[in-house]
């Protein structure tokens, strides 16, 4: 018995007590947390009632939905105007894709409105049905809110200066330079506001939301021992007024029974991506173990899938490109930063380029495939600094 008496003192003296009291949950920090609250829909308290769970009173000041992080108001950041589809697109903070607004669902018109209250619905169809048999005491409009775009923003059921102001104020905006100007016509894929089916359409007017209030932040996050490139101030994400002729790139005439050079890459070179930037995000990490030599250039007549539409477009865009004095042009090969500095990543863009002191990522996608963003996404986030533009090409 000796030895394990031996044993029990060893195992007796190695063990150590903290040093310091443990941290409890529910100590206090000098850390503050952002919470927004959403008030419950009448039908969803009162099944929660059937089921024995009451519901703590929330006021609606504390539970307005303009407040919440997620109010399309403080998230969006450009308006476009549709010619064809007859409605706005509003490109918002955080999403890859432009919302779709059809114009039965705005009224500029409406500077007072009467909220059914503060609660936000699951979808508009649940905020309509309510809406329907409530009606207002003072005979003012009345409007609610739901979850729109999948999910990702508090959306009203009437857009207006009375719900959404700064839209409003932008929408009208984006009119009155369409009256006055004659722009090119921009292909673009817009997302309805169910987030639930995709359109092509074709929009002509994009403007920069003004500055009040500012949009709240993006965090960004990094992966443990990732080196991204260093930062340089980001491009604006909405196209601004008229490019000076002086400085835009002209497209030069197509050889006959070639196409011409993608609209969507002209404009971007003009000063106006037509494709909304998005924030970095987390690297991938084959990605980020990625070896920073750059690989040698490979022949720019390799194809970028089975499409002969999308191959015969990128050896147009190639040959635009050539002639405004792009340089570095490769063609499904890793992705790189500007003026060859560093390889930063496995994926293979379609199209990359350095042109007037950026680098630029092309990618060419179906009208139904979906797989731009994505491409945008992991691109921007293995190189912020770089500019990306997603064209449609069936």
């Amino acid at each position: 018995m000796s030895w394990l008496a031996l044993l029990l003192l060893l195992t007796g003296c190695a063990a150590r007590f903290p040093s310091t009291a443990p941290r409890w949950y529910g100590q206090s920090s000098s850390r503050t947390v952002d919470i927004d609250v959403e008030a419950a829909t009448p039908r969803q308290a009162e099944a929660l009632r059937r089921g024995g769970i009451q519901l703590p009173r929330v006021s609606e000041r504390t539970a307005d939905p303009r407040e919440h992080r997620d109010f399309i108001d403080l998230r969006v950041t450009a308006v476009g105007f549709g010619l064809t589809e007859g409605g706005y697109l509003l490109y918002c903070e955080g999403l890859p894709l432009p919302v779709l607004i059809p114009e039965s669902q705005v009224d500029l018109g409406v500077t007072s409105a009467e909220p059914l209250h503060a609660s936000i619905y699951p979808d508009r169809d649940t905020a309509l049905a309510d809406l329907a048999v409530s009606a207002s005491e003072a005979g003012q409009p009345r409007y609610a809110w739901y979850r729109g775009a999948g999910g990702a923003l508090v959306v009203p059921t009437l857009f207006s200066p009375a719900t959404t102001p700064r839209i409003a104020r932008t929408m009208l905006a984006v009119r009155t330079h369409l009256a006055q100007t004659t722009q090119h016509e921009l292909k673009v894929l817009l997302l309805t506001l169910t987030g639930t089916k995709v359109l092509q359409g074709v929009f002509s007017r994009v403007l920069k939301v003004g500055a009040e209030p500012q949009p709240r932040p993006v965090s960004r996050q990094e992966v443990p021992g990732a080196h991204p490139p260093a930062a340089r101030p980001p491009a604006p994400q909405a196209a601004p007024p008229a490019p000076d002729p002086v400085l835009a790139p002209t497209a030069p005439a197509p050889m006959p029974g070639s196409p011409a050079p993608s609209p969507g890459l002209v404009q971007a070179l003009s000063g106006g991506n037509p494709t909304p930037q998005v924030a970095p995000g987390l690297r991938l990490p084959r990605d980020a173990a990625v070896k920073p030599t750059v690989p040698g250039v490979k022949p720019l007549q390799r194809p970028v899938g089975s499409s002969s539409t999308q191959n015969a477009q990128l050896q147009a865009d190639i040959q635009y490109l050539r002639q405004i004095g792009a340089t570095n042009i490769r063609v499904n090969q890793q992705q790189i930063t500007y003026n060859n500095g560093q390889r930063v990543g496995v994926n293979r863009p379609d199209l990359q380029f350095d042109h007037r002191g950026r680098h630029y990522h092309v990618e060419y996608d179906t009208p139904l495939s979906g797989r731009g963003p994505g491409h945008q996404s992991r691109i921007t986030s293995n190189d912020q600094d770089a500019a990306v533009i997603l064209l449609i090409v069936p």
